[in-house]
């Protein structure tokens, strides 16, 4: 089985997707570090995170992880007022991070 996420150490980028062969792409959105992909129905199937060390380190959690991961998952809460995404990190080592991101909607973002 191929992975859902690749780690690139050199740029500190993530990219975790969950896109079925059938989904098509419509749009994508970037708020500050990170880039969703949306999908012809409005779900998010990809997901980038530029400087994700740096991320991970700010919310009191171990960098270290990215360098061990054995699978990425997304995970979402829609809310009123937004999304809450959740980037499930497991290592190699059986440790678990679930890393929050919060997106607000806001009339201001748009797709493109």
């Amino acid at each position: 089985m191929e992975n859902n996420f690749l780690y690139d150490d050199f740029s500190d980028r993530l990219m975790i997707s969950c896109k079925s062969p059938n989904d098509k792409i419509s749009g994508s959105v970037r708020v500050l570090n990170v880039t969703l992909d949306f999908t012809t129905d409005n779900r998010i199937v990809n997901v980038e995170i530029r400087n994700i060390s740096d991320y991970i380190t700010s919310i009191g959690l171990n960098a270290d992880i990215l360098n061990e991961l054995e699978d990425a998952k997304l995970m979402f809460k829609q809310y009123r007022d937004g999304y809450m995404i959740y980037f499930i990190l497991k290592s190699k080592h059986g440790n678990i991070e679930r890393i929050p991101f919060n997106v607000p909607l806001n009339p201001v973002l748009a797709t493109s």
